[in-house]
């Protein structure tokens, strides 16, 4: 007879039926240390997940801060272009501007400087109007913009973490 074969059909049942309760034993063993395991894992993300979210959010807000920075950039970029014309216009009205301008035959001419002038101020005042009702303008829509991208993202967070796999979902390990 091969050795390692037992010689009787009862030993050989008992050897398969000692070797499968050993498979199951261990079966049992991999199987409760893959729940530990796996439970270690969940408590460690529901610990990290508040700081996930929160770099989220850091992120959504760094990039809607970095649209306004833009966008105001371009808005004041537009408006130093205007007062270097209007400062440039004074200038010219400045250099205009002599003694002999003041003798009556001159009144026209002066009187149109002076009319040139006032239209340079009063375009000067509704540009700084202008520009300061822009820059609100913007501030107020990048940061509509902001609370929208906050609230999609807050709702599609929420959405996924209904459907997050949490410590009580997962049964105990036996021991």
């Amino acid at each position: 007879m091969p050795e390692g074969l037992p010689e009787s059909f009862e030993l050989c049942a008992e050897m398969f039926n000692k070797r499968l309760l050993s498979y199951q034993s261990q079966t049992d063993d991999y199987y409760n240390a893959s729940l530990t395991e796996f439970h270690d894992q969940l408590k460690l993300f529901e610990k990290e997940l508040p700081h996930v979210s929160r770099l989220a959010v850091d992120s959504l807000f760094k990039e809607h801060e970095q649209k306004l920075s833009y966008s105001t950039d371009q808005i004041r970029h537009h408006f130093n272009k205007q007062l270097e014309d209007w400062e440039s216009m004074k200038a010219v009205h400045r250099n205009r501007l002599h003694p002999s301008l003041g003798h009556p035959d001159n009144l026209l001419q002066l009187d149109a400087l002076c009319q040139e002038e006032i239209k340079r101020q009063k375009d000067h005042a509704d540009g700084v109007h202008l520009n300061t009702q822009m820059l609100q303008d913007c501030a107020a829509e990048c940061a509509q913009n902001f609370v929208s991208a906050l609230a999609a993202f807050t709702e599609k967070l929420l959405l996924e973490l209904d459907e997050t796999i949490t410590i009580d979902d997962v049964e105990v390990a036996s021991k």
